[in-house]
């Protein structure tokens, strides 16, 4: 409950002009209902929510904004997951993000990715509710310049904080 009182009161700060900047979290995801699901469930927090259908399209993102979390599909046209994270390593950005990868893939999809890059993986289908609170966890952590801890157990099958 006390963590929804802080949330709440940190939308109240926010709408009143008191708290000038929000978390930012981009949703990188070319199927239209997941994008608008986890869009709709984020926007509900303390949380400033940004889109794009591929990666192309999210390093246009990057390049105009700041973000404390980036969720990732792999496998999406134009440049999918992999070669984002490709692009994305050789960015010179004033702050790293932390990037969680969507996937419906088995296991041995994740292995080609880099523990180092990746802060976790979300395995489709999974619990949205658990995916907000990892999110706004690790966005807010990130926000307030502390680190964001890393669960040494994963809080369900479908959300899974460390990668390798």
């Amino acid at each position: 409950m006390q963590i929804v009182r802080r949330r709440h009161r940190a939308l109240q700060l926010h709408r009143a002009g008191q708290v000038t900047s929000l978390p930012r979290v981009l949703i990188v995801e070319d199927d239209a209902a997941i994008r608008g699901m986890l869009t709709a469930a984020l926007g509900r927090e303390a949380l400033a929510v940004d889109t794009a259908a591929d990666g192309v399209a999210a390093l246009e993102q990057l390049a105009a904004a700041t973000y404390a979390v980036i969720i990732v599909d792999l496998m999406m046209p134009r440049m999918d997951g992999y070669a984002f994270l490709d692009a994305f390593r050789e960015l010179n950005l004033p702050a790293r993000p932390l990037i969680f990868v969507m996937t419906a893939y088995d296991d041995a999809a994740l292995v080609k990715l880099d523990g180092t890059l990746v802060h976790g993986y979300l395995k489709k289908p999974f619990d949205v509710e658990q995916v907000v609170k990892v999110v706004v966890d690790a966005a807010t952590a990130l926000h307030a310049g502390e680190a964001p801890a890393i669960a040494a157990e994963a809080p369900s099958d479908d959300v899974v904080r460390d990668v390798c």
